[in-house]
This record gives C-alpha cells, structure tokens and sequence, in this order.
C-alpha cells in the first residue's frame, strides 16, 4: 500500500533527488532511512535496522524503494506513470469530443456519422488528458465502447455497430490508452463486466478481430506486454465479465479448473478430477505450475467471488489452499467477511483458512474487512470464536484478545509488520492512534481509553522507540493524532521522535 501520494504532475528528476537523498541517509546511518528501506525492500524487509545499516544499497536500490513507496512495483514503473504526462501532451482535447461521446453512449449512429464526417480528425482525438492519471488516460472513441471506466449507463444495444462505424472512420484497432497500463480496445472488452451483461463481449471481439486487431489465445494477450499483466480467462472472470471468457474458449482458450468454477461449469469442473478426486492437471500462474493445492484455493475464490455456489461446496470437500489470492484483492475469507456471509465465514475459519491473512494492497485482515464494511455481525462472531492477533486487537481495542495473545506469545508485543497504511508497525504505534475509519468515514476513540491501552502495552514491554517502516515512532503518531496525553504518557516512558532518535545516535 502506498505510503506517500505523487502530486499531480510529478517531476523525475525530483524523484531521483528523493532516490539520492536516500541513499545519502542510509549511508550516513539514518535509523529513518532504515525503517524505510526495511518496509520496501524485497530482500532486507523486516530485517533490524542496524542490519540494513550494514549493507550496502545501491542507487537503483533506492529508486525501487522510492517507487514502492509511492504504490508502483519498480522504478521502470514509476518513471513510465511520470512519462504520461509527456505522451498526453501531444495531444490537445477536441472541442467536440464529448458530442461524440454522448451519441457513442447513446447509440446514435447518425448524429456519431455527422460528427466524423464534419470532424474527421475526432477519429483519432484522445481524452482524459489531465491528472489523475490512469489506465483510461488518453482513450479513443473507440476505447470507449467497453464501457469503460465506469459507465452509469448500460451500453447501448448497437454497440456493435457504433463500432464498427468507428473502425470504419479509421479508428485504430490496435491503439493503447496512454495510461501507465495502457490497453487496446480488445483487452478493454475483454474485462468489461459492462459489455459482459449486455451479451456484447463475443460479437466485439469477433468484428476486432475481423479488423485484425491482436489476440494470442497462448496468453491471450490484449495489452502493452511491458507494463500490463497478459489477459488470461482470469482476469475476464475475475472483472464479472463471463461472456467474454465464453468467446475466448469459443476461440481456442483452454479452460482451467479456476475457468470452470468460475463459470458454474460443473460437467468442466468435474472433469477437472480423477475418478479418485484428485486433480487432472495443475494450471500455470506466473509462469509456474501451481501446486494442487493453491490451484483447489483459487478455484474457490474464483467460484465464491463469481457466486457459483454448487462449485463452492464442490470444491470445499477437497483439500485446498483457503488462503489463495488472486481476484482483485483479498482471500475468499476477506471477501466473505466484507459480504457479511457469516456462513461462508464459519466454513472457512472451520476448514483452517488464516484470520490474520493481510495480503492485500490494505494490509488488512478478514476481521478488519469486516469492521471497515460496518459487518457486525460477522465482526461479532470473529471476536467471539477466533484468536485475534494483537495488532487487530490494539487497533479495535479488543482487551480480552491484546490480553490472551500476550499471554501466548510475550514476545509479540514488539512484533513489526505491515498493518493498514504503516509498513513495518508494532502494536504500540496503533495504540498511540486515536481513529478507526469504516465505509462511513473516520471515526474516534476516546483518547482516557486509549491511554489505559498505551499504558498496559508499556507495562508489558513495548518498546516505544522502534521506527516504523514509515519514519515514524509511536510518538510521532500520537502527535499527528493531536493524543497530548498518550504523547506525554510516552514521553514519561522514555519515547522519543524518530528525528530525535537520529540525534541521539
């Protein structure tokens, strides 16, 4: 998850000045740097900060560090999301662009005919030119015929040949939106959930493809190769677009057990077994064969998130990895958890799935999913069956669980680990916190409460001085929560600011 926000118009060079400032800190022993280095970097996360201290890092290094921290994977990423900005300003919008949009949406052949005839350079206009940026910047009228993004409208019942009117204008079929994952129209229809309810996703792949746009049904691929996952039948299923995939099998695309549970396809999904209910054959992800296992767990989450019930409770009889991501984010126990599916809930916590899985871009668990969605009954029952870990129990105030877990597990009370939007965090820097945000907004603690929670994290051993892969320490938060009392409560203990620490030495 992110920890800093790039403005709008971000400068390279300023984030290379950042990258060398870094680098400079971490050499110059800067526990700052560590904690930083420590939440972002693959090879030393978690690792004390004296030891990153003690290993060299190298410029490049700290340029990944830095992507990280502003959400993107590697600085190829983050230099390409600075460069759009560049590739957009080619480019000046149409003054009647949105005329065409509006008889694109409405399915006005006629008028959109007008429009490209009077304007015919509005064939090739391209919108969405100003930051934010995403993966719709720079789209065509053509792009548009997905649906995409986020139409609050169904697609006209002509989209096909509001299409087809377009690429014979000389629309480019082809054509990349200019965001940092740029996608042709194909790839666009290919995960349109719009295009999907409108039984429009196979007739728009097969007129792309009759203009000769690009399909590798090997790995489907229907975007830039550089800097985009390649689309498989996964991520048509995984974006509620099922027609689609249906068109990709019709075409040549080998379904899976994950493609088989995703679509309800329970004569597919069968098949997917021996007659000793062993699976016939593993798919690849990433490149790798997947265990049996972790194959069973993503086709559970790709039934339960495609609500296929009957492949479900076929798949649960089976031994599976119940902690397998992959659909958008979370595990099939988060996604119960966020629904409120209590029963669902139940099955998983039964067979074994992990309650305090945070793999997830939120660094939450199930619990905290179902907390942030208002799910209380959910929320109830977790606290009442489950063995909550002490950073949700801190976070929530739950004294019975902070209790039994340090109880187990003393040590844990400095335990570091990335806990919602602070990497690399002890119990004790949650504790210093005075909110709690749900789907309703941020809400308070009360700060008297708050501090008894302080107080007895102290009395058992938290280290008040531990840098969090933020920057900060568990003071700093008290400040930023404008919590004098817990503040002063951690002074009296010997807490300082992680810019005093650095003076210190």
């Amino acid at each position: 998850m992110p920890t800093r926000s790039l403005p709008p118009c971000p400068d390279l060079g300023q984030l290379k000045l950042q990258a060398k400032e870094l680098k400079r800190d971490h050499d110059d022993g800067k526990f700052s740097a560590a904690a930083r280095i420590g939440a972002n970097h693959p090879r030393l996360k978690g690792q004390p900060l004296r030891t990153i201290l003690e290993s060299p890092l190298t410029l490049a290094a700290a340029q990944m560090v830095i992507a990280r921290e502003y959400g993107l994977r590697t600085w190829a990423h983050l230099k390409r999301h600075v460069q759009t900005e560049d590739r957009l300003s080619k480019f000046t919008p149409h003054p009647r662009f949105d005329e065409a949009l509006a008889a694109l949406k409405s399915g006005d052949l006629t008028r959109l005919r007008e429009l490209l005839t009077a304007e015919p350079e509005l064939i090739h206009a391209r919108t969405k030119l100003d930051p934010p940026y995403g993966y719709f910047s720079g789209a065509t009228l053509l792009h548009h015929v997905a649906g995409n993004p986020g139409w609050n409208q169904p697609l006209p019942a002509n989209v096909v040949d509001v299409a087809r009117l377009l690429l014979d204008c000389g629309a480019e079929v082809d054509a990349l939106t200019l965001g940092t994952t740029g996608s042709t129209t194909m790839g666009l229809v290919i995960t349109s959930n719009q295009a999907s309810n409108a039984n429009a996703s196979g007739p728009l792949i097969q007129l792309l493809l009759d203009y000769g746009a690009k399909l590798d049904l090997k790995s489907s691929a229907a975007v830039a190769p550089d800097w985009g996952p390649p689309i498989t039948l996964d991520l048509p299923l995984a974006n509620h677009a099922p027609r689609a995939a249906e068109k990709l099998i019709e075409l040549g695309a080998k379904p899976d057990v994950c493609a088989a549970a995703a679509l309800g396809r329970m004569d597919l999904l069968r098949e997917c077994f021996d007659k000793r209910g062993h699976l016939r054959s593993c798919p690849r992800r990433g490149g790798k064969r997947m265990s049996t296992r972790d194959a069973i767990g993503l086709a559970l989450l790709f039934a339960y998130v495609r609500e296929q019930r009957d492949a479900v409770d076929f798949l649960l009889e089976k031994d599976g990895n119940w902690n397998m991501t992959g659909v958008n984010n979370g595990t099939a126990l988060h996604r119960a958890a966020w629904d409120g599916d209590l029963a669902m809930v139940q099955r998983l916590v039964a067979k074994g799935a992990d309650i305090s899985n945070r793999d997830n871009p939120f660094n939450s668990t199930p619990l905290s999913w179902a907390q942030h969605n208002r799910q209380q009954e959910v929320f109830d029952w977790m606290r009442a069956h489950c063995p909550i870990d002490l950073h949700d129990a801190v976070c929530f105030d739950l004294r019975e669980h902070v209790s039994a877990r340090l109880r187990e597990d003393p040590a844990s009370i400095n335990k570091q680990l990335d806990h919602w939007e602070v990497p690399q965090c002890t119990p004790l820097h949650w504790a210093a916190w005075t909110h709690v945000e749900d789907v309703d907004g941020m809400h308070s603690h009360d700060e008297s409460q708050r501090k008894e929670l302080v107080q007895l994290l102290l009395d058992q051993g938290a280290d008040p001085n531990i840098v969090a892969g933020s920057g900060l320490t568990a003071l700093d938060i008290a400040h930023e929560a404008g919590a004098s009392s817990i503040a002063a409560l951690l002074e009296w203990h010997g807490a300082k600011r992680a810019a005093d620490l650095q003076a210190l030495g």
